[in-house]
């Protein structure tokens, strides 16, 4: 054999004639990759339909796709163009818009500024916290999904617009855009893809109205000429200091629905699954552990990102495998954050494991709830906040214990969900 390694195949399922894999895919996507990890190794190769996947995972592979080598991996994937249909040219994508949205909108999100949402967090939770305890004194359990999902969609509100509207119409709204989208990666065939008018009914009334609601925001803001402390007045001002065209409307609201759907939806389901483990577990609960490393912990089982796609724009080469031009390279953090050589008993929840000690003897990229590289996610320091102030919040009163006899499942969509109520008593410490 004389080929170059470049031209080595890597190992992979077979899959079916026409389809590959993409039948496996779609029915348990999550099983279906983990046990592909552990029968072909760290780089697998797929086949869904006429696309070409490789799904790599070990840390300095994934560091060469998104970060060393990110130059040769771009966006232009299957599943940002379903996703572009919500969010327009957004923070999600690339080019000039994506460029200048991040450069005006990530000072914002640094470290130094997360102390200011503690109260916009205090202030969203006290009619919640109020309400918990009615129901601990009647005995009436919660739905921490719900709960969880209400609240994050209200403080991301007031954070991105100070702005008060109806957070169950938006939610709802967000809800039929990501289930939608999800439906349409899935399928083999979209014809969305070839014009707007095939979207179903659903989504086309889902987007009016989330664009009523965001419109509605921007208008009332440019007149008013008011400037308040939130994402929405910096971006309307930036052009004054940028030395740049003023953002349109429609660049305005792209940035506003990603932000709302990546700030919400992602924390609100963690947050859900970091008080269902705790229930579960109490021994390693909060009050014998560090909320950060609760949160980190819950994010390594189930990170909110379970899946990231790039597309190879030449040819490249990693662990000796080709990887076509053109073709798919998947990033699983659900999968990675299972990797026997880096997690020791992958499934068990042990907060412990961000112990500094444990920390450093770990690769630093074994761990990616936030994604690496220049596209790494611009809200994860308030994403942190937000989760150990809600967390600190909630163990400050109360201690919460799962109803028995309840599913309580895990489906994988456009971000890592709850397929059901997960309901909770709440006694008051």
């Amino acid at each position: 054999m004389n080929k170059s390694i470049l031209h080595q195949r890597a190992p992979g399922p077979k899959g079916r004639l026409i389809w590959g894999s993409l039948n496996e895919f779609t029915t348990d996507s999550l099983g279906f990759l983990g046990r592909a990890a552990q029968d072909y190794g760290d780089v697998v190769r797929f086949r869904f339909g006429p696309i070409t996947a490789h799904m790599v995972n070990r840390p300095e592979h994934i560091e060469h796709v998104l970060s060393r080598n990110a130059k040769n991996y771009d966006k232009n994937t299957r599943s940002a163009e379903r996703i572009r249909a919500t969010c327009g040219d957004s923070l999600l994508f690339e080019g000039p818009a994506w460029q200048r949205h991040r450069r005006l909108i990530q000072p914002v999100f640094q470290p130094r500024n997360m102390a200011a949402t503690a109260p916009v967090v205090d202030s969203a939770m006290a009619s919640m916290l109020d309400r918990w305890a009615e129901c601990a004194k009647c005995g009436e359990p919660v739905d921490i999904v719900y709960e969880m999902m209400k609240l994050l969609i209200t403080v991301s509100i007031r954070v991105l617009f100070t702005s008060e509207v109806d957070v169950d119409r938006i939610d709802r709204a967000l809800a039929v855009l990501l289930d939608d989208t999800w439906r349409r990666l899935q399928a083999p065939l979209d014809l969305s893809t070839l014009s707007s008018r095939f979207h179903r009914p659903a989504f086309k009334a889902a987007v009016r109205e989330i664009d009523e609601i965001v419109f509605e925001i921007i208008k009332t803001r440019r007149s008013s000429g008011e400037i308040h402390d939130d994402v929405l007045s910096r971006l309307l001002v930036a052009h004054e200091t940028e030395g740049e065209a003023q953002l349109s409307d429609q660049e305005l609201r792209d940035a506003a629905v990603t932000l709302l759907l990546a700030g919400h939806e992602t924390t609100a389901n963690a947050l859900a699954r970091a008080f269902y483990l705790i229930a579960k577990t109490p021994e390693k609960g909060f009050e014998t552990t560090d909320p950060n490393t609760l949160f980190s912990e819950t994010l390594r089982l189930y990170p909110s990102v379970w899946i990231i796609e790039r597309r190879a724009i030449e040819d490249d080469e990693i662990a000796g495998y080709h990887i076509p031009k053109g073709s798919s390279v998947l990033v699983l953090p659900f999968v990675l954050h299972r990797h026997p050589e880096f997690w020791p008993n992958a499934e068990e929840f042990d907060p412990t494991r961000f112990d500094a000690e444990q920390s450093e003897n770990r690769p630093r990229h074994a761990y990616l709830p936030f994604g690496l590289g220049p596209h790494r996610c611009v809200g994860l320091h308030m994403s942190n906040a937000l989760a150990t102030r809600v967390m600190t919040n909630v163990f400050d009163r109360f201690r919460l214990r799962l109803l028995l006899d309840q599913p309580v499942t895990m489906v994988p969509g456009v971000t890592l969900r709850h397929a059901n109520a997960v309901r909770m008593l709440v006694n008051e410490v």
